[in-house]
């Protein structure tokens, strides 16, 4: 599921849905707008399979993992070999906090090893934040507007000398609290 739809953006906007004019754009810049965020975050927001690798250190009993949250564990294998043959069993391990994608080990540590824990697990968003995709529309349309306006960076003009001042210029909410939710830390805790 992409972080919001064409749809809901032009919803936001008060455009009918039988107007199609702007549609593929609108497409783009969704896209865009996801790249963007997932970039900034350090974190997939789409719900999927993944498979992550981590490297153990010694009295190391938690995993965080890069696409919460978590809606179910395959497997988890800490085989300093690497060849991940035989996998931890399940009542070695609880999910100690879902939404953070945080792994927790039941009276165990983690061997110390380069990429020797492998996991396998169900996660990311399958219902997107509500924050998260408003955040998204607001941002498409930021976009769509400095673009159709030629204002991407500009600060002003002047007509008389047909001088430019160019600055970068912020959304038109404040992302960082917003970034600053989502944004992850992966790896062995």
């Amino acid at each position: 599921m992409p972080i919001t739809t064409v749809a809901n953006c032009k919803a936001f906007r008060g455009i009918d849905a039988e107007n199609t004019e702007h549609d593929q754009e609108l497409d783009r810049l969704v896209d865009a707008v996801q790249a963007f965020l997932e970039k900034e975050c350090g974190r997939t927001f789409t719900a999927g399979t993944f498979t992550e690798y981590y490297s153990g250190t010694e009295w190391q009993d938690r995993l965080l993992v890069a696409a919460p949250p978590i809606l179910s564990i395959t497997n988890i294998w800490d085989d300093p070999l690497r060849v991940y043959a035989t996998p931890l069993a399940s009542s070695l391990y609880v999910i100690d906090n879902a939404e953070a994608g945080v792994i927790r080990l039941d009276g165990l540590t983690f061997q110390q090893g380069l990429r020797n824990i492998k996991i396998t697990y169900v996660g990311g968003y399958q219902i997107m934040p509500t924050d998260l995709e408003q955040a998204a529309i607001e941002m498409v349309w930021a976009a769509r507007m400095k673009g159709e306006h030629s204002l991407v960076g500009v600060r002003s003009r002047s007509i008389a000398d047909g001088s430019t001042q160019f600055v970068n210029l912020a959304w038109p909410l404040d992302l960082d609290s917003i970034i600053g939710k989502y944004r992850l830390k992966t790896g062995v805790a």
